[in-house]
């Protein structure tokens, strides 16, 4: 199969951006090039809460599942999840995991029917939007969210700039607003045609960089929507 004539720039963190580049190629086939640089690193914070053995958890990313899994005997405890890559993270950790619609909404809907007995703890990252714990006690839980992990920025690799500097274009999948600010900024100055894909409205309006020649919004959470949406990018490139 020919590669398509664009390099696809994946600023995931490494392990989540091979896998959806596996599933990308699988669905689109190869491109000419693809570029892992992560902008952001996770890093745990320095001590973990008390968390009681009655207490329900709360996950909105892998990121949360793998620390907490660690840190906390996950066999068979509920997890509720924001969705379902992140409640099969939690499954393989031994968590008796359900997933929600894959946003905010809808683990809020879940929670709110389901109405664990105790304690609600989100288990989170120092940067997370939804405001998941406060819609949750204004609806008469009892909820809080605990801090496990940073997300500190990671400078672009030289591979990365060279790829935006360069005459190809360049498809860049953008998961959260902070990632896709930090993307933004990577590309300022950029001279390659820009191709993104924003997994919502509230991720695009993360961007502050170059106007890209095209812009795709996926219609809902989750990678098989992400990818949706990037096919119809490249259904409309040149040469793609």
């Amino acid at each position: 199969m020919t590669p398509i004539d664009i390099t696809l720039l994946l600023t995931r963190p490494r392990p989540a951006a091979i896998r959806f580049a596996a599933e990308l190629e699988a669905a689109t086939g190869p491109f000419a090039a693809a570029v892992i640089s992560p902008l952001l690193d996770i890093v745990p914070s320095g001590s973990f809460p008390r968390v009681s053995a009655e207490a329900a958890l709360a996950f909105t990313s892998e990121n949360a599942v793998a620390i907490a899994a660690a840190r906390l005997a996950p066999a068979g405890r509920r997890a509720w999840c924001v969705g379902s890559r992140t409640a099969e993270a939690a499954q393989a950790a031994g968590f008796d995991a359900v997933a929600a619609g894959g946003d905010a909404d809808a683990l809020v809907a879940m929670l709110l029917a389901e109405r664990p007995a105790g304690e609600i703890v989100h288990l989170a990252g120092a940067h997370q939007r939804g405001e998941l714990v406060e819609r949750l006690a204004a609806a008469g839980l009892t909820a809080r969210r605990s801090v496990i992990y940073d997300q500190a920025p990671v400078p672009p690799t030289a591979e990365a700039l060279a790829a935006l500097g360069g005459p190809r274009p360049v498809l860049l999948p953008l998961f959260s607003p902070r990632s896709a600010a930090l993307a933004g900024a990577m590309a300022e100055g950029a001279e390659a045609p820009l191709l993104l894909a924003a997994l919502s409205s509230a991720v695009a309006r993360g961007w502050a960089g170059p106007t890209p020649m095209a812009l795709a919004t996926a219609s809902r959470p989750g990678s098989e929507a992400m990818i949706d949406a990037i096919s119809s990018l490249l259904a409309a490139a040149p040469g793609a």
